[in-house]
């Protein structure tokens, strides 16, 4: 078997994995059954089985999980015993093999894709041309820092990417939160190889596992930081994969639990924020967890609520607190001696007190017993600080060697790496929300890199090349962090002159933008509510002209009736009096000479004479007396409605 990629071994994890299981050591028969026919003789020993394993795909299993696979082997008639040796049953090892080539041909397909996809990265937002091995190299190294608790992968010369890459980290970590972001297939193919990781370091724990499904008799203490977590006090992406992490653990029967010690620290913690937030120094927060904090509106007053809450909120998620813990003396560790080993994974300033009185409480709950499998009734303390996992376990190994036994302190990896197994179809992302969230945390944690850049920044301020003005600008800019750290990708801690202008200048630009954008922004709301404003009156001033025009029909319209009754009345005065003019023996009609002499006669031939009077000197007829009466009427009628 040629597999010259680390990554193709992982993915070869995840895809080989046998479909029907009875329990996860199945899982691995495909794994077992491709080993033993690359075997070069027919007689199988652990020793050569575990040489196969290393040679093959750079992972050493302890000999004694190596033996369970054997014995499962032997079980599913992959192997069968002869005169006291285990022999490959060729047929059954075939079968078992689970279409290795073919799926060997995928996976290479797959990670010739998401290296593709990542030399493409590197390139564009790095300016880096990166080879097929060394985006093996940066991509194993991330996955087995973040993921990997107890496997040793096959390691390589690293001198010349260093050279090229000062701060490999962060562009793996950026690569990962970019295809994250993007929900890129490519995340499917990194998917594979983070999830055969965790199955890789299976294989190292199967002879400390067995096929129990419940593990009542393990209790865990779960360290701070893990807390702060949950409480998404450390993003929302590390949020959800503490929260599916709290719940395996809790499918498997483990009970979970928090010491006094790390509730005061959390608390404290967040009494510490409040405390700063209140008197605005800002200064002692990591720039991350500060834009977090205002992000969310976090203030004083409800930080102080959030550590009110925080018991109740513990208990709420199945979390039990231990207060006032009994020491035996009879089993109490030298804690001085514990806390010196542990502190060179700390900085100066850091309190060892709480990680130091944890570990020893669960070294005085152990007994002196040494916990060979997790069948035993334990205690362990659950921490995401990997280097505080090393420095512990290294102070007590010789007490506890923890090739052969559970340690006292073990990681997140460790028990994902344990249980995944137990539950992968409902906590199927968890290995991935693991790393992604180890990607996310490192480009918004401050390291060596923030610390030498800050150094470097103040140093010109104080010498007078940069401003008081420009620092307090520069210092609080959410987008330092990660502008460093591109920057230490070329150089490392070694921060020049220039590139600190460079990043200044940057920033400076970046806020000059964005005010250029929010007077922009201000301008077009104006012209907006301007034009909206001119749209709002030139509504009414239109609504005004039909109203107009409708009262104007109105007033026309009485104006006209009343003048057609006045011109009528005119004309039937006319015609009355030449009527009444005529000779009596004309008209000789009773009812007649009667009307003749009455006050209508008289009224229409006062109405005539004007009538006449006027069209003799003013050229009066019925036509403009019509036209008068009409307008003056229109006109005044039409002032009554609109006034």
């Amino acid at each position: 078997m040629e597999i010259r990629s680390p990554l193709i071994h992982l993915a070869l994890l995840e895809s080989l994995k046998a479909n029907e299981i009875s329990d996860e050591i199945d899982l691995f028969l495909p794994f077992i059954a491709v080993t033993l026919s690359e075997l070069p003789g027919e007689e199988v020993t652990p020793a050569i089985l575990q040489e196969k394993f290393t040679q093959s795909f750079g992972i050493t299993p302890p000999i004694s999980a190596i033996q369970v696979f054997m014995t499962r082997a032997k079980k599913r008639k992959l192997l069968h015993r002869e005169n006291h040796v285990f022999i490959p049953n060729s047929s059954q090892v075939d079968k078992w093999k689970n279409g290795y080539h073919e799926k060997k041909d995928d996976i290479e397909t797959s990670l010739e894709i998401l290296r593709n996809d990542f030399k493409e990265f590197a390139s564009d937002h790095f300016g880096k041309s990166i080879t097929d091995n060394e985006c093996d190299i940066l991509i194993t190294e991330f996955i087995d820092k973040n993921i990997s608790s107890v496997t040793t992968h096959n390691r390589f010369e690293k001198g010349q990417l260093k050279s090229k890459i000062k701060n490999t980290d962060h562009v793996t970590a950026s690569f990962i939160s970019h295809i994250h972001k993007t929900k890129s297939s490519t995340l499917d193919h990194f998917s594979r190889i983070v999830k055969g990781m965790v199955l890789a370091n299976y294989l190292c724990l199967a002879d400390k596992i067995g096929s129990k499904k419940q593990f009542k008799s393990i209790t865990a203490y779960i360290d701070t930081p893990i807390i702060i977590g949950m409480l998404g006090f450390s993003g929302s992406q590390r949020k959800k994969s503490i929260n599916e992490f709290i719940s395996l653990l809790k499918k498997v029967g483990i009970e979970l639990r928090l010491f006094d010690k790390s509730l005061d620290e959390a608390e404290m913690l967040l009494g510490a924020w409040r405390d700063d937030l209140k008197r605005k120094n800002y200064k002692k927060f990591n720039s991350k967890t500060l834009e977090l904090l205002l992000s969310q509106g976090y203030d004083a007053e409800r930080l102080d609520t959030e550590i009110k809450l925080l018991k109740s909120r513990l208990e709420k998620e199945g979390i039990t607190l231990i207060s006032g813990f009994k020491t035996n003396p009879r089993y109490q560790c030298d804690e001085k001696g514990l806390e010196s080993a542990i502190s060179t994974n700390f900085k100066d300033s850091k309190n060892l007190e709480h990680d130091t009185i944890c570990i020893s409480r669960i070294y005085n709950l152990r007994e002196g017993k040494l916990i060979s499998d997790l069948n035993q009734k334990m205690a362990i303390f659950v921490t995401p600080n990997t280097g505080l996992v090393n420095h512990a376990n290294e102070y007590f190994k010789n007490e506890i060697p923890t090739k052969k036994y559970i340690p006292l302190v073990v990681s997140e990896q460790w028990m994902t790496a344990i249980f995944w197994l137990k539950g992968p179809e409902i906590f199927n992302t968890l290995p991935m929300d693991q790393i992604i969230a180890s990607a996310y945390g490192l480009l918004y944690t401050d390291d060596r890199f923030w610390n030498s850049f800050i150094d470097k920044l103040q140093l010109l301020e104080s010498k007078g090349q940069i401003t008081e003005d420009d620092l307090t600008v520069v210092r609080w800019d959410s987008d330092l962090l990660g502008l460093i750290h591109d920057v230490s990708v070329d150089v490392g801690e070694d921060f020049t002159e220039k590139d600190v202008f460079e990043i200044v200048e940057k920033i400076k630009n970046k806020h000059t933008h964005e005010k250029d954008a929010e007077i922009t922004q201000i301008k077009d709301e104006k012209d907006s509510e301007i034009k909206g404003l001119e749209s709002e009156i030139a509504s009414k001033d239109k609504q005004i002209t039909n109203t107009q025009i409708k009262m104007r029909k109105i007033s026309n319209s009485i104006g006209i009736t009343a003048s057609l009754l006045f011109c009528l009345l005119l004309i039937s005065c006319v015609f009355w009096t030449a009527y009444t003019n005529l000779p009596i023996d004309l008209v000789n009609y009773s009812i007649v000479q009667t009307y003749k002499k009455s006050v209508l006669t008289i009224s229409a031939l006062f109405i005539t004479s004007v009538f006449s009077f006027m069209g003799t000197m003013f050229g009066w007829n019925v036509i403009s007396v019509y036209k008068w009466i009409k307008n003056k009427v229109s006109a005044i009628v039409y002032e009554l409605l609109i006034g």
